[in-house]
């Protein structure tokens, strides 16, 4: 605390004054807290956890186990993935160059095992106006950098990581093995700018009325004609209808797509080709040698991120699990530091929280009957979650190799689309962790 501020005048300096006279951000990281504290602790007991798995022998180790050592290991071989070089990423290279329509980038664009995204980007989440279901919503996308003030404003910083990111486009190419890099950097960033003046701004996107747009997959054609939805969609694997008709989808920023898909259609394929190039070594930079990683995390990480150095390898690691195989490893977290008897306390610490709240809004002399009722319908609605899901999520369908990094991140987001795909037209289950 600051005891020399004035409560009155200014509380956030007098009761954390203090601590923000001595607190440094760490090099690695890009700010700091209570919520640093916490994660760095996590990850010390994860460490462990891996380093535990890592000294059993495999008869010892159950199948979802020895995928997440497998899956550790393969991220800290730097020798081996060294030794490998581009050669994990080759055969999307090949399938970049051998686009030759706007069809074929759309659908390669698609691709649920790369996620390189394009002018667009889908997801199958909740509907947010019918909580019971499943949609699959469509959202601008396209931009390299975080958004589109990056493209359009004039701020000095902005304006200077503008010139970095023009550089790295340019190095990443170079790094592919691509000719004359300064003007295929150059249309990628020109091609970008475009999106981003067809994209709408932060303020709009947060309207979620503006953004629910539902549409039947047969109008987005005539609404946003010049792009390829055929291919697009049919490279999800989405089915075009459901057990009740034609499948709507929620457009987000829906006055954006026009333009967007007029932009797709105007960039010769030889663009395309180039931009998703780059987007490849920008996905799969954290999995492939040094030279790739370091230059991503300069632009990535020090100029926009503002971190100063990497995360230690092991640390980075640890994330890659909890990204990927994240119930499998929170399994053998809670197993050791959240017993049973600890999530019981805090379920009954959350019900008699519950019943209070419930003896409150029933007293409560200023709410009105039928406010007071729902009130209550909406206490009743509420699901505590409590440390861990009742049932963990089946990872039985991914296969993770150790000496195949790249390989084993794509087969763990293909494995993530379908799993999500699968119960696109199921009730939703409201068990679920996030």
């Amino acid at each position: 605390m600051d005891h020399g501020a004035k409560p009155g005048d200014d509380f956030f300096q007098y009761t954390n004054g203090g601590w923000l006279k001595s607190a440094v951000i760490p090099p690695d990281r890009s700010f700091a807290g209570v919520d640093l504290e916490l994660n760095s602790e996590n990850e010390a007991r994860l460490k462990g956890i891996v380093a535990g798995l890592a000294a059993k022998p495999d008869a010892e180790l159950n199948a979802e186990e020895k995928k997440l050592r497998d899956l550790y290991n393969a991220f800290e071989d730097t020798a081996a993935i060294e030794k490998a070089g581009l050669s994990p990423v080759q055969a999307d290279f090949a399938s970049i160059a051998s686009l030759k329509t706007h069809d074929d980038v759309a659908s390669f664009m698609g691709g649920p095992a790369r996620q390189m995204g394009g002018p667009f980007a889908i997801n199958i989440t909740t509907d947010s106006k019918n909580p019971n279901a499943y949609v699959a919503r469509l959202r601008q996308s396209g931009l390299g950098m975080p958004d589109r003030d990056y493209y359009l404003r004039d701020d000095k910083d902005i304006a200077a990581a503008r010139e970095a990111y023009k550089t790295w486009l340019a190095d990443m190419l170079t790094l592919a093995g691509v000719k004359d890099t300064a003007p295929r950097a150059g249309a990628i960033y020109a091609l970008e700018e475009k999106i981003a003046a067809a994209h709408w701004p932060a303020a709009d996107r947060r309207d979620a009325d503006k953004t629910y747009n539902p549409m039947p997959i047969s109008a987005l054609a005539k609404f946003a004609p010049q792009f390829p939805w055929n291919a697009y969609l049919a490279a999800t694997k989405i089915p075009p209808r459901t057990p009740s008709g034609e499948r709507v989808m929620i457009v987000s920023e829906k006055s954006a797509f026009p333009a967007l898909a007029t932009i797709f259609a105007a960039t010769p394929v030889a663009v395309w080709r180039d931009y998703l190039t780059v987007r490849e070594l920008r996905t799969f930079a954290d999995d492939l040698p040094k030279a790739v990683d370091d230059r991503n995390f300069a632009f990535f990480g020090t100029i926009i991120a503002g971190q100063k150095q990497q995360l230690p390898r092991d640390i980075r690691g640890i994330q890659l699990l909890d990204v990927r195989l994240g119930e499998a490893l929170g399994k053998l977290y809670v197993a050791k530091y959240f017993p049973p008897e600890a999530k019981a306390k805090a379920q009954l610490l959350v019900t008699n929280l519950l019943k209070a709240y419930d003896a409150d809004i029933r007293s409560l002399a200023w709410m009105s009957p039928a406010t007071r009722e729902k009130a209550i319908e909406k206490l009743q609605h509420i699901m505590p979650k409590v440390g861990y899901p009742d049932t963990w999520r089946d990872y039985s369908a991914l296969t993770i190799v150790r000496g195949d990094l790249v390989g084993n991140v794509k087969r763990a987001m293909e494995f993530e689309w379908n799993r999500r795909l699968a119960r696109i037209d199921r009730p939703v289950d409201r068990s679920e962790w996030a």
